[in-house]
């Protein structure tokens, strides 16, 4: 018996020690494999760039073009207000680029301009006013707040001349929204940031994108403008897990920043090689199975007698035993087996088989340990009851296969704010989920779950009945107390759900401090009792 454990223990452990090799080039594998596809990632930002700034070069072009053309007009000399107003609000219709166009008498200020609240207002003292009427050329300013609109706007300005004399100043504001649409166009990857900035780096216009966090830091600002045209490459000067790629605007002191998250590809790529591995193992295992079958087998003369009660167990005959010390593996082998499987067993019973989070009775034993772990050592934890709101409505609504799909969207979000291992995500029935969190400092908690709930509002899944329109969740939460039962804890973070949707749902609760709202929650309360 002892050889036989001994010979078990040399083949498994040959098998492991071939593997190591494997696992080793699969590592340098999945190294080299993520290098590429986050080369392409910066190869692909870098081309992006140079196609922004020889659209930004086109669009320049064709604005001085025009104002060219409009400087050459005879009719300007002795037109009227009323004429000129008319005139540019021509060329404005014609000229989606174009946000204003102005003419300015020499004295800076405005005699005509397709925004009437242009007309009449002094721009003598603008940079590009000044520099106009010492040029010939088609001058630019930088990105500059409008005096009229207080929006960004990049300004061209032509001096229109009689001889030596100036008879207007033509100035053509740039369509920002233009310029911003046509700017991320030139990409082909999805954008975490898009943004304006001045020679400091400072954040001129723009940011992060729709439904991402803001979370750019000052340093990656700043290194922007340092380099001019570029990469910051992920982990460096507080990127974090972006990419960000900066160019300087021809023509211009200001830059455009923007960044692509390598979060996919990292993690595809650790679960590529992950399941490589976990392939090959298999194979190894089972060729160890059948090594030690074999072995066995042929050692082995018991076996009749093994299959024999095996038959009659199979049969119903449980007072069946084996009689014998069989050569075979002893039964701890076979209880090592079923525990594998009872393993297995357990990781699909405390899972919610729609959402993929944690169920109700993985909920009931993470919140069990996490109270104890609270009464020995004084870790304390909080308890938060999330609930979509009006769930009834947009079921009766759009049908229980479409709330089925929000149910796993909202369950997708949620558990992307339960970051550390000691942390948990569990649906607890229903519309209604719960996070089980380490965080107890009241602040950074209503933050964290103001997060949440913006999230899922940013989703924008539609929704008749809501006076959001969107589907919403109302959140309550309540730090566990050392005397705690699971009951207790849960019901004083539902309690302060129910004061969310009485509040009008949407909302974030802790628990209550003003007096009607202590009167709603103890009134709960009372009815859960």
């Amino acid at each position: 018996m002892f050889g036989l454990l001994k010979i078990r223990i040399v083949i498994l452990a040959a098998v492991f020690v071939g593997l190591v090799p494997f696992v080793a080039s699969e590592i340098v594998r999945t190294r080299a494999d993520m290098a590429q596809q986050l080369g392409e990632i910066n190869q692909s930002i870098l081309t992006s760039l140079r196609r922004n700034q020889k659209a930004f070069i086109e669009v320049r072009l064709e604005v001085e073009r025009l104002s060219e053309t409009i400087a050459l007009s005879r009719n300007l000399r002795s037109i009227s207000p009323e004429e000129c107003n008319e005139s540019v609000a021509h060329l404005l219709a014609i000229q989606q680029k174009v946000e204003r166009i102005s003419l300015l008498r020499p004295d800076g200020v405005a005699f005509c301009s397709t925004d009437p609240r242009a007309i009449g207002v002094y721009f003598g003292d603008r940079g590009y006013f000044s520099a106009a009427l010492a040029s010939t050329q088609v001058v630019w300013s930088d990105f500059i707040l409008s005096r009229i609109t207080g929006k960004r706007i990049l300004q061209s300005a032509k001096a229109i001349r009689s001889g030596d004399r100036v008879d207007f100043v033509l100035t053509i504001a740039l369509n920002s929204t233009y310029l911003r649409q046509l700017s991320i166009e030139q990409f082909t990857l999805p954008l975490t940031y898009g943004m304006l900035l001045d020679i400091d780096g400072n954040v001129l216009d723009g940011g992060a994108m729709p439904g991402v966090e803001d979370r750019l830091s000052e340093e990656t600002t700043k290194r922007m403008a340092e380099i001019g045209t570029g990469l910051i490459l992920p982990g460096t000067y507080g990127a974090g897990d972006e990419v960000f790629g900066v160019a300087r605007l021809p023509g211009s002191a200001n830059l455009i920043g923007y960044g692509v998250t390598t979060e996919a590809v990292r993690s595809a790529a650790t679960h590529a090689m992950i399941e490589r591995l976990a392939l090959v193992g298999l194979v190894a295992l089972g060729l160890v199975a059948v090594v030690l079958g074999l072995l066995e087998w042929l050692v082995l003369r018991g076996l009749r007698q093994v299959v024999h009660v095996a038959e009659r167990v199979a049969a119903g005959d449980w007072t069946s035993r084996i009689t014998q010390t069989p050569l075979l593996p002893d039964l701890a082998l076979v209880g090592r087996s079923v525990n594998m499987m009872l393993d297995s067993l357990e990781a699909s019973v405390n899972t919610d088989a729609l959402t993929g989070l944690a169920n109700r009775r993985a909920l009931d034993r993470f919140l069990l340990a996490s109270l104890n772990r609270l009464k020995r050592h004084n870790i304390g934890f909080t308890v938060v009851m999330i609930d979509i709101d009006a769930f009834k409505a947009f079921n009766d609504q759009y049908g229980h296969g479409t709330g089925d799909d929000v149910l796993q969207v909202v369950g997708a979000t949620i558990q992307r704010f339960a970051r550390r291992t000691d942390e948990i995500a569990a649906r607890y029935g229903g519309e209604e989920f719960t996070l089980i969190l380490t965080e107890t400092d009241p602040e950074k908690l209503r933050q964290h779950l103001e997060a949440l709930r913006r999230a899922v509002e940013a989703v924008a899944i539609p929704h008749y009945h809501s006076p959001h329109a969107v589907c919403t969740v109302s959140i309550g939460y309540a730090a566990a107390e050392p005397d705690d039962s699971p009951l207790a804890a849960i019901s004083r973070a539902d309690g302060c759900m129910y004061l969310a949707k009485n509040k009008g749902r949407n909302r974030v609760e802790g628990l209550p401090e003003g007096r009607q709202d202590r009167e709603l929650f103890s009134r709960f309360m009372t009815e859960v009792a």
